[in-house]
């Protein structure tokens, strides 16, 4: 069975997968263990893939430059790349939106 998105869940969807990449590269700079921070990572890649979601090519260059400094626990140069990548994953997330106040118009109540 076969479920096919709106545009706004398929977007959603692809949000979300970068954010899990962010968080995935955080965690991974909070000096978590070089094998789980590797294995998070690549779980964040195959989501975004699997999502559709863009990732730079910055961004992937960086992670899997990090992913090689860690497989062979060279843990600053990985911080320095994981740094770079989270940099430029924050500029991609969307803007948050906070709506407006309110006026005394703007809610009709017992309809």
């Amino acid at each position: 069975m076969t479920t096919e998105l709106d545009p706004a869940s398929l977007q959603h969807l692809r949000t979300t997968a970068v954010q899990k990449l962010d968080n995935a590269v955080c965690t991974a700079l909070a000096n978590v263990e070089g094998d789980a921070a590797r294995r998070g990572i690549k779980e964040a890649l195959a989501a975004c893939t699997e999502a559709g979601a863009v990732v730079s090519p910055q961004v992937l260059g960086c992670v899997t430059a990090a992913d090689e400094h860690l497989r062979y626990n060279e843990r600053m140069e990985a911080r320095m790349l994981l740094t770079v990548a989270h940099r430029l994953l924050s500029r991609v997330r969307p803007p948050m939106v906070v709506p407006g106040p309110s006026t005394p118009g703007d809610v009709v109540l017992g309809r």
